[in-house]
Order: C-alpha cells, then sequence, then structure tokens
C-alpha cells in the first residue's frame, strides 16, 4: 500500500472495512464479555502493524466514546513503543496531529494524547524549545499547552530537558497568572520540570501561584480528578529549596525567606489533610534552608525572626 497522503502520517492507509473491523472489536471488548479476550487479542496485534497510525487517528472521529477512548490509549501505547523508530518528519507530522485533536476532548482521552504527543515530540523536535513555533501547539488553550510541558519529562531523557529548562519555565510563565494560585495542571508541571535542577531563582514568578496553591481554597480542586494543587505546588517548591547550589546569592536568600513566612503561617492553619502536610512539609524544609544553615537557633526563634 501507498502511504495515507490526506492523513500526512507515515503509514499505509486502512481500508474503510478494516477500520470498522477495529471499531467492531473494540465495541464487542466492552459490550460482549464473552468475547473480550479475542478482541483484546486483535487490538493488540493490531496496535503493531503500520495501520495501526493511522486507524487510531481516524478512531478518534468515531461517534462511540469506547472508540475515541481506545484510540487515544492506542496511539499512547504506539508513540511509547514505536517513535523513537520513526523518521523525525513522520514524528512531526503524527505530532501535528495529536496536538489538533487535543481540543474539546474529556480529560482521560486528553491525558492519553497528551503523553503520545510528549513521545512523539522527542522524536521530531531538537528540544521542547520548537514547540512553540507548531501552528497546532500554539492553538491550543493555554492550560493545555501546559500539560503537554508538564509530560515532557515522562518522554524525553533527563540529559536532552536540562539544557531546555531555563526556557520552558520562561513559556511556562508566560501561561500563567502569576498574581492567582497556580492550577494542578502548572503546579504539577513544575513539580516535573524541578527535579532537573531548578532552585527558587529559576522558578522566579512562578513561585507566587505556587505559593498561594497552598493556602485553603487558594487552588481550585480538580473536581474530576479530586485533587488540590497543593501537594504538587509542596512538591516543587520543596525541590526547589532543596537544590544544592541554593542559595546561590543575598536576594535568593530574601525570596526563600519571604516564602518562609508564607509556608509557615500556612502549617498553622485548618487546612484539608494533603494541603495540611504539603504546607507543614513546604515549611520544615524552608527553615531548615533558609535558617538552620547558619546557626542553632529554636525552630519557633527561626519562624518569629521571618514572620
Amino acid at each position: 500500500g501507498g502511504r495515507a497522503s490526506s492523513l500526512c502520517v507515515p503509514t499505509v492507509a486502512m481500508l474503510p472495512e478494516q477500520l470498522q473491523n477495529v471499531e467492531a472489536a473494540v465495541l464487542a471488548m466492552h459490550r460482549e464479555p464473552s468475547r473480550a479476550a479475542e478482541c483484546d487479542r486483535f487490538l493488540q496485534q493490531f496496535s503493531r502493524s503500520e495501520e495501526a497510525w493511522s486507524g487510531a487517528l481516524q478512531l478518534l472521529g468515531s461517534v462511540h466514546p469506547e472508540c475515541r477512548l481506545a484510540s487515544g490509549a492506542m496511539l499512547h501505547l504506539k508513540a511509547r513503543r514505536d517513535a523513537s523508530s520513526l523518521a523525525s518528519v513522520d514524528a512531526l507530522a503524527l505530532l501535528s496531529r495529536c496536538l489538533e485533536a487535543l481540543s474539546g476532548t474529556a480529560r482521560t482521552l486528553r491525558a492519553q494524547l497528551t503523553v503520545a504527543a510528549a513521545h512523539l515530540a522527542s522524536r521530531a523536535l531538537a528540544g521542547p524549545e520548537g514547540l512553540p513555533a507548531l501552528p497546532a501547539f500554539a492553538a491550543l488553550p493555554p492550560a493545555q499547552r501546559v500539560e503537554l510541558l508538564g509530560s515532557l519529562p515522562l518522554a524525553w531523557p533527563p540529559e536532552r530537558l536540562r539544557t531546555s529548562l531555563p526556557a520552558v519555565l520562561a513559556l511556562l510563565t508566560s501561561l500563567v497568572d502569576t498574581e492567582a494560585a497556580a492550577p494542578l495542571s502548572v503546579a504539577a508541571c513544575a513539580a516535573a520540570w524541578q527535579p532537573l535542577g531548578a532552585d527558587l531563582t529559576d522558578l522566579g514568578a512562578l513561585v507566587r501561584p505556587l505559593a498561594l496553591a497552598l493556602r485553603p481554597h487558594g487552588g481550585d480542586r480538580d473536581a474530576q480528578a479530586e485533587e488540590w494543587p497543593a501537594e504538587a505546588a509542596a512538591e516543587a517548591l520543596c525541590g526547589a529549596l532543596e537544590v544544592a547550589a541554593f542559595p546561590p546569592s543575598a536576594s535568593a536568600t530574601e525570596l526563600s525567606r519571604s516564602l518562609l513566612t508564607s509556608l509557615s503561617d500556612l502549617a498553622s492553619l485548618a487546612l484539608p489533610h494533603a494541603a495540611a502536610t504539603a504546607a507543614a512539609s513546604a515549611a520544615t524544609t524552608a527553615v531548615r534552608c533558609t535558617c538552620c544553615r547558619t546557626s542553632a537557633r529554636s525552630l519557633p526563634a527561626a519562624l518569629e525572626e521571618a514572620c
């Protein structure tokens, strides 16, 4: 078969009846328990074929939600397994198609497509700095661009991402309201990138929205995931405070003391359990990094002086 020129993806074209067979197998697996094992074997075999790229993309347009979800799972699995074997130009075409499919999708499907896009980007691009130049990325709502940035560390080798850390944090900052509490996607993105070596100075303007996300009701609860951003925000801030090179300057020390003021106040408030644990952990880390390095003063005295 020839390439599917209408899709611009590295696959042979699927015949309509082939796509119907895949769709029927997905539906039977969900609706006919006695055929579930048989259908699963068929779909596993299909996911290893050349047609799977094209088929999964076409299934995204199915009228059946089970098929749309299966297409996301298939793209996720195939990108994770096979993206490295693609030519970069083919990976770029697939990346664009995944990004175009992100808008308006349900959370679970969007998560699968986002991780698939992260794996394809690792093959298609020299570095994350190339993402803003892609029309399909630029067309995404800010929240979905943040979700993709947060997924990149799952798919890229750390050594390829470290040099991109300043550019990614700058891009993340541009997508964030720095005067409001960070939502879960922003906090999770910061927590995903911080282990690559970011200290508080590197986080820069992100420190304020991350700190605000620790406050009671400071971050909106994600109703579907039933998570608060506090835990991810504290993970990013604690990690930044513990970077070996921190504090590198007097100005950074002042920044850490300002953060300590906020965190130590939070630890004593009546917070939801996850937020209370996160705030207490962050406050303890901040005390160690800002006060205990210089003297053996007691914790209460250090807190009183800092606040």
